[in-house]
Formats: structure tokens, C-alpha cells, sequence
């Protein structure tokens, strides 16, 4: 959701345009839903702004870029799970983001000994989990990858589905579907890598230690 801040401004703006004293003669107050929907959209491009200019959720603004496309978009309003949120966010059972945190003592992918195991490695680059992208890939026609999550994600953009309302349909069943494969295929992969890690962990551990 957009900041609080900007939030407390929207709803300034709307509670402003609709109690101001007119000052031309025929001029008409705005509706309630069009202040409403006006200060919105100032809010999403101020949210925008800063969206771009952050230096921080780097990998989240890579295949998030576009909080209107968010906001808008055309595939089902599913609440993200716990590993969908890892996978926006970078933030989970990645080397990585462990070694990051002090939590593991290298960055290293344990499946493939690539260098840096990031959130996209572990997604769409590390060989071991290959077999979890086929359904994907079939549907794609080639191997996911970073470009695909935002379209992916967003669905296609409103105002460009078709006009025919069976087209519309069809290009929207589509995008749906590429969306529960890329779900499914965040979900089998995270679920499986952290079982492994618990087993990894449990075997290192020394015998006679709490858990």
C-alpha cells in the first residue's frame, strides 16, 4: 500500500476539493469519486518518484518497476504467500540474504556452488531447480527469467486487451494461467530449497545439540 504519508495527503486533497468555496459563477464542485480517483493517481505518481530514486528493495523494484501496473493489474488479486513475498522481496532462503544477515558464513549456492545464491539465482538461473521451471517454460516458450516476472505478475495492461469480449477473455485466461505456473513454480522451489537447508543444517549440527 502507498506510504502513510502520501496517504494522509490524499485524503487531504479529496476532504480540500470537495469542501472549497466556488469562485466562478456555473462552476460545479467535483463528484466525490472523481476527487477521489484524481488524488489517487497523484498519490501512485508520487509514490512513483520515490519508487525510482530509492537506492533500497533494489531486486523488488527490478521485477516490481511499475506501481501503477501493480496497483492495475489484470491477474487475479491472490495475497501473496510467504514464499511469493521471498520471491519479491529477496528476502529468504538465499545464501545470500542469510550470509547477509550473519546467518550463514558464505553467499555460496549449496546446489550449484555459483558464487552469489540471490533470490534470482535460486529462481531462474540455478541449474539444480531446473525441473521446476518446465511447466513454465512450456508455457512461455523459452526459460523464465528476470524480464518475464513484471508482465508475468501485472497481467497485461488494461486498456491494450482486445475489444471482443471472447479475445478479451482469452488473452486474459492466458495471462492467469502463466501466473499460476510462475506461482506454483516460486512455491515448489522455495518449499523444496528449505527443506534441504533444514536437513543440511540438522546434519551439521553437532550430535547431542538443542535444536
Amino acid at each position: 500500500m502507498p506510504p502513510t504519508d502520501l496517504l494522509g495527503l490524499e485524503r487531504r486533497s479529496i476532504r480540500s476539493r470537495l469542501g472549497a468555496v466556488l469562485q466562478e459563477p456555473g462552476e460545479q464542485r467535483p463528484s466525490k469519486a472523481t476527487a477521489k480517483s484524481e488524488a489517487r493517481n497523484a498519490t501512485i505518481g508520487a509514490w512513483q518518484a520515490r519508487w525510482q530514486a530509492t537506492s533500497k528493495a533494489a531486486w523488488t523494484g527490478c521485477v516490481v518497476p511499475d506501481l501503477g501496473r501493480w496497483l492495475g493489474r489484470t491477474v487475479p488479486w491472490v495475497p501473496l504467500t510467504f514464499h511469493m513475498a521471498q520471491a519479491l522481496t529477496g528476502h529468504g532462503c538465499f545464501q545470500w540474504y542469510l550470509h547477509r544477515m550473519g546467518m550463514a558464513t558464505s553467499p555460496r549456492c549449496w546446489q550449484c556452488a555459483d558464487d552469489s545464491d540471490t533470490a534470482e539465482h535460486t529462481l531462474f538461473q540455478c541449474v539444480y531447480w531446473e525441473g521446476f521451471r518446465e511447466a513454465l517454460t512450456s508455457r512461455l516458450g523459452h526459460r523464465p527469467n528476470t524480464i518475464d516476472v513484471s508482465d508475468i505478475i501485472y497481467g497485461p495492461v488494461f486498456e491494450t486487451l482486445p475489444l471482443d469480449p471472447i479475445d478479451k477473455q482469452a488473452v486474459l485466461i492466458e495471462a492467469e494461467e502463466v501466473f499460476k505456473l510462475f506461482y506454483r513454480m516460486v512455491e515448489n522451489i522455495l518449499t523444496t530449497k528449505e527443506d534441504e537447508e533444514r536437513r543440511r543444517q540438522a546434519a551439521e549440527r553437532p550430535p547431542n545439540s538443542p535444536n
